[in-house]
């Protein structure tokens, strides 16, 4: 897991002069990459709405099957990976989902060109990010729909950057799960020509995509932390949505990204699905669960309400006050 430090001197000399006399909460935010759909953290940093609400930021970065163990021993405070947070809670964990920044998978299933249908895909091994994470409960949840076994496939942590790249391009996995981002660095590097796309995730798989969970504990005990937070997300997310060169600049700056169409094509790909509202209609809640709870095996007596897994106040409240504010970036 890397740590990323990353603070704008403007944002920190505003909260300086804003509030002198408050320490700011020293708090941690996992995010799994360097892209649009965690732009609310990155320019949240960048233009300094974290300072603004007197939180200390720091970022992280690890997929959902690192950011939840880190979030339930207290090493995060925020994880960027609520869909892997879901399967923990459904398992017993006390987490809370607050926050949906997208609830639809930005996923393709891109394969070798000996797998030309999803019957060859048997038996083979997927590349995703890291196991447990968006990218594999993608998969998962595609299999459920199909009714397929959960064993139908095998999965293979590959990482994430040039790591990433490497194994997707290799040959050695039948298919990989890839994202915008992923797509426009191997089109740029000439190494897509070998692959198809077998599974238009995206337009098959309904989910909690990408938002933040919290432990309940945290929730419980600083609501108004979590609820400065929510303040900061919506107003790094509406700036994301308005200010498309600002944001451009600064993933390519945060994420280290030299290949501008890189991130002008996952911008305008993903800047769309992007929510500054950050719930869930209570129907998807419900069907988020019973899809999930069928991935995991577990009966529907045993599945709970969706409020032991949702819990929107802290963002209901932070929108409000914003509205109400008649805050603009």
């Amino acid at each position: 897991m890397k740590f990323v430090k990353h603070f704008a001197a403007a944002a920190l000399l505003t909260f300086a002069v804003a509030a002198p006399a408050v320490a700011a909460d020293k708090v941690k935010f996992s995010y799994v990459v360097p892209s649009t759909f965690y732009a609310d953290l990155i320019m949240g940093v960048d233009q300094g709405y974290f300072a603004q609400e007197g939180i200390d930021a720091e970022l992280m970065q690890a997929g959902g099957g690192a950011a939840t163990p880190a979030l339930l021993a207290g090493d995060i405070q925020f994880s960027g990976s609520p869909a892997a947070a879901i399967t923990a809670i459904l398992k017993g964990a006390k987490l809370k989902v607050i926050f949906v920044t997208s609830d639809r998978a930005v996923f393709q299933l891109w394969s070798r060109p000996d797998i030309k249908t999803l019957a060859d895909l048997k038996g083979q091994t997927v590349g995703v990010i890291s196991r447990g994470d968006t990218t594999e409960i993608a998969m998962r949840y595609y299999f459920v729909r199909k009714n397929l076994p959960e064993d139908y496939t095998a999965f293979a942590p590959l990482g994430t950057g040039t790591a990433r790249m490497a194994g997707i391009s290799s040959g050695s996995y039948a298919a990989s799960v890839l994202d915008k981002t992923d797509l426009a660095m191997l089109r740029a590097s000439n190494k897509l020509d070998n692959l198809h796309m077998l599974v238009d995730l995206h337009q098959d798989v309904h989910m909690t995509f990408s938002g933040f969970a919290i432990t309940d504990a945290l929730l419980n005990e600083k609501p108004d932390l979590a609820r400065r937070a929510m303040r900061a997300i919506i107003k790094a997310m509406i700036y994301t949505k308005t200010h498309r060169e600002e944001s451009i600049k600064a993933i390519m700056k945060f994420g280290g990204v030299a290949d501008r169409k890189v991130v002008e094509s996952d911008y305008d790909g993903s800047v769309d699905e992007l929510s500054t509202v950050g719930t869930m209609a209570l129907d998807d809640q419900k069907l988020e669960l019973q899809v999930r709870g069928e991935m995991l095996g577990l009966a529907k007596d045993k599945i709970g309400a969706p409020s032991q897994v949702f819990d929107f106040r802290a963002t209901e409240k932070a929108g409000a006050e914003l509205k109400a504010e008649n805050w603009k970036p």
